[in-house]
């Protein structure tokens, strides 16, 4: 992480102004961005403020989860795999939200909180509050939670819910909180939401 000053505000909080981090894995990469943040060294957590943007690229699907769970009913639509001549399909997430973002190292958690929108490739999700959960092992994602008022777009399909969780390892979402899904009527019989076989 790197930032253009920085300054000690207490005997563990460090205030950093024009944030830029970079992480890189095997599956992607990620560049996250803010005009500030707050990193305190007791609780090993960040607090990013003002202008959040986090840009991930991955490959092989690895991002298309949320929005293509369940295509073949064994998550096939995450596993893009090779390209014609050898290259891996990339996929790319941009995630703003109008309120913080908090990295719980500790804890492998991830809040974006106030008007979060989600874009990839695939479609668009908009909620309050979403959190995503790292497995503590593998650094991977285990879930992804979005919280109120939530809209998932994709194609010309929506979902409205308060609250839709995705978990990885089984690829599938689970709606509460008075789900409604219109499925777009010039799709046909073969219309889905998460995806067409």
């Amino acid at each position: 992480m790197t930032g253009q000053c920085a300054e000690a505000i207490s005997a563990t909080e460090v205030k950093i102004d024009n944030i830029v981090a970079k992480a890189y894995g095997d599956e992607g990469e990620a560049t996250i961005t803010a005009d500030s943040g707050i990193y305190d060294k007791a609780k090993n957590n960040v607090r990013l403020q003002t202008n959040v943007k986090a840009t991930i690229q991955t490959t092989e699907g690895v991002n298309a989860g949320f929005l293509d769970a369940g295509k073949d009913g064994k998550g096939a639509a995450n596993k893009a795999g090779p390209l014609p001549g050898g290259e891996k399909k990339k996929n790319n997430t941009v995630i703003t939200c109008d309120g913080d973002v908090q990295f719980d190292y500790e804890n492998n958690i991830a809040y974006f909180n106030k008007n979060v929108v989600v874009v990839t490739d695939d479609g668009t999700i908009i909620a309050d509050m979403i959190t995503v959960n790292l497995d503590p092992d593998s650094k991977k994602l285990k879930t992804i939670v979005a919280e109120g008022n939530v809209k998932i777009f994709k194609e010309n399909n929506t979902i409205y819910s308060e609250r839709a969780t995705y978990i990885e390892a089984d690829k599938k979402i689970i709606l509460s909180g008075k789900p409604k899904i219109i499925l777009d009527s010039q799709g046909g019989a073969d219309t889905n939401i998460f995806g067409s076989a």
